[in-house]
């Protein structure tokens, strides 16, 4: 549906090969949860290229407008019924070297251990959300959760005829990798 957009993808010779910032962080949530190694690749991927991020267990409805391309920085609610207030990462978008995602790298690598709460939390929506609030970052738009998560993972669904660009699948990627991405943990990258 974008036929003149290059498509990247980071897969498990990527998270081995490359030299992340967050590489311990990697290899802590390899054998815990796989989320948080691709939310970890998501914010160094985004800062060093800059582009769209696009959950795995995405499906893309119908191509994004031009206009979405405009802003420095774009999310949606995760749901503004369910989860009020919360910044989802299934859909993220900026430029190269935007330095929100920079503060947001450095937080995270100046944090001795996060493996006391879940991936979510304290490096995907979590994360994001709170940084959001606490730095004041007013370039991130955030759009209307029904743009790329019409169903929730409680089963709130969307019947407005607002436009639908993506819908998740919400972690159905972890049942097809399974321990073949788990395998990955001393393999990941060196630090920078």
């Amino acid at each position: 549906m974008h036929p003149a957009t290059e498509v990247k993808v980071w897969g498990n010779r990527e998270l081995s090969e490359t030299l992340w910032i967050n590489a311990k962080h990697m290899r802590d949530f390899a054998n815990r949860e796989l989320s948080g190694v691709a939310d970890l690749m998501r914010w160094e991927i985004l800062w060093r290229e800059g582009g769209v991020a696009v959950d795995a267990d995405s499906i893309c409805r119908q191509a994004f407008p031009e206009w979405l391309f405009d802003c420095e920085m774009f999310a949606a609610w995760e749901n503004e019924i369910v989860r009020p207030g919360l910044v989802a990462m299934g859909v993220l978008g900026t430029h190269a070297g935007n330095p929100f995602i920079g503060r947001i790298i450095e937080d995270i690598r100046q944090e001795k251990d996060l493996s006391d709460r879940m991936a979510w939390e304290v490096l995907g929506p979590g994360r994001l959300t709170a940084a959001y609030r606490k730095y004041g970052y007013r370039n991130l738009t955030v759009l209307p959760s029904h743009f790329f998560f019409p169903r929730h993972f409680t089963g709130s669904t969307y019947s407005g005829g607002g436009p639908v660009y993506a819908e998740q699948y919400w972690d159905s990627t972890g049942k097809l990798l399974g321990a073949d991405f788990r395998q990955l943990a001393d393999g990941v990258g060196g630090d920078r």
